[in-house]
């Protein structure tokens, strides 16, 4: 039976064809990559991963796979008729139209001067034929509107945009604006381009030095992995962690884990407090996915913090304790524990650190009191931001600058970074400060 005999839900490529494909494409000459960010694209800005079929042209042996591969969705969707849209896929037209045996037209960007019939459209489709619209990779799907109107402006119907990949940058909400309804099938995703060069060797998640440098984990929530996809595409060579939460139940363990484990190293933030049994259960689903770290609340006792730490005994994964939330004040702190949170905290580190936890999440105002007690545990700051940004719900709190001069090894930042105008900035800047900190 051929691999392709099944049609996928979402792409026309299996997930463990990815591989195998993108391999084939890096042979031709057809992807480029970069670790440092820095290949231009068409609209400006820039990118680690380049695909660029249209260098399909210098290779027969290109122009006859891409072929090949295009004839896969055509040929499932049995279509009548596709549209090339130069430049991206004209290189293949005719030969994938010789192979599948399927007529097709070809949709201009504009009529072309000196001829005596300027027209946008080459070839017939006829009154009424669906017509299956193929193109390299969809972005923000502005080059899509025109080919697809044209289809309507012809009298036909456009039935589907089929791309090799979806760089997944905003088309859907394009489309939505622009009323352009007609389904996108992509072969791949970007991610999984990106994630199969790693896996293949070609690219890196992220340099060693970076991850060894980098102190902010970002926490990502409230919203899905696809919403925050171009954040994480570009912090993922900066060795910055990723912390999630209510994610994890809205995307799935299974699903979300190896998505995000591509972009950086995974805090899964649950703050799991139950009984021992339980804990283990949780660590054990977690363990799978090898996260950097997972927390517990400190006050669910030793039993339950040495549960979670010979769950995931041998794994790599870090067991943080919490201590006292950043977001109680002293006053709610003495109603909860009858206790200051300074007090607090020191008594809840102490059941974790005894129990074999890795480190301690606490607000930076206890910090320098517990690097002084266990110098060696990670110590993650949580109600962290910049001078004059909102405190939010947050009441134990410091700028970025006083939480690791008091000894954090890292900082939790979220709503200054994931609700910023340029997120990827405000990150670098706040990176740089800490940097220059600790160089002074």
């Amino acid at each position: 039976m051929s691999p392709f005999s099944r049609v996928p839900k979402s792409t026309w490529l299996y997930s463990e064809e990815y591989s195998g494909v993108v391999q084939r494409l890096v042979e031709l000459g057809l992807i480029r990559w970069s670790n440092k960010r820095d290949l231009p694209l068409k609209k400006g800005g820039f990118t680690d991963v380049y695909i660029n079929l249209r260098d399909a042209r210098n290779n027969p042996a290109s122009t006859a796979y891409l072929a090949e591969l295009f004839r896969i969705p055509l040929q499932r969707l049995q279509s009548s008729c596709f549209a090339e849209v130069p430049d991206a896929v004209s290189g293949i037209a005719g030969y994938l139209s010789v192979i599948s045996g399927i007529p097709y037209i070809t949709i201009r960007e504009k009529p072309k001067e000196g001829r005596v019939a300027k027209a946008t459209v080459i070839g017939r489709g006829g009154n009424g034929t669906a017509v299956d619209i193929l193109d390299d990779v969809i972005t923000d799907g502005e080059s899509k509107i025109a080919p697809y109107r044209e289809v309507l402006t012809q009298g036909m119907v456009p039935r589907s945009l089929i791309m090799l990949v979806d760089r997944q940058q905003g088309w859907r909400e394009k489309f939505a604006e622009e009323k352009v309804d007609i389904p996108v099938w992509p072969g791949m995703t970007l991610h999984d381009v990106r994630k199969a060069l790693i896996n293949l060797g070609h690219m890196r998640r992220c340099a060693p030095e970076a991850e060894a440098t980098n102190k902010i984990i970002v926490a990502l929530d409230s919203k899905t992995f696809d919403d925050y996809l171009p954040l994480i595409d570009e912090l993922r060579t900066t060795g910055a962690i990723l912390k999630v939460n209510d994610m994890v139940f809205g995307d799935g363990i299974e699903h979300l884990l190896p998505k995000l484990s591509v972009y950086g190293r995974v805090m899964v933030d649950l703050k799991s407090h139950d009984i021992p049994n339980t804990i283990a259960n949780v660590c054990g689903h977690l363990r799978r996915h090898e996260p950097w770290a997972v927390t517990v609340h400190a006050s669910g006792g030793a039993a339950m913090v040495r549960a979670a730490k010979e769950a995931l005994e041998g794994s790599g994964t870090f067991v943080l304790g919490i201590t006292v939330l950043t977001s109680i004040d002293p006053e709610t702190c003495d109603v909860i524990y009858h206790r200051q949170p300074m007090e607090q905290v020191q008594n809840l580190a102490k059941v974790a650190m005894d129990a074999g936890a890795d480190g301690l999440v606490c607000s930076p105002e206890e910090t320098a009191m517990l690097r002084h007690l266990y110098p060696d545990a990670f110590i993650v700051n949580p109600g962290v931001r910049s001078e004059g940004v909102d405190a939010g719900d947050q009441k134990r709190i410091s700028t970025p600058e006083g939480a690791i001069k008091n000894g954090a090894n890292y900082v939790v930042m979220g709503r200054e970074i994931t609700g910023s105008s340029d997120p990827a900035g405000t990150y670098h800047t706040v990176s740089e400060r800490i940097s220059n900190l600790r160089n002074a």
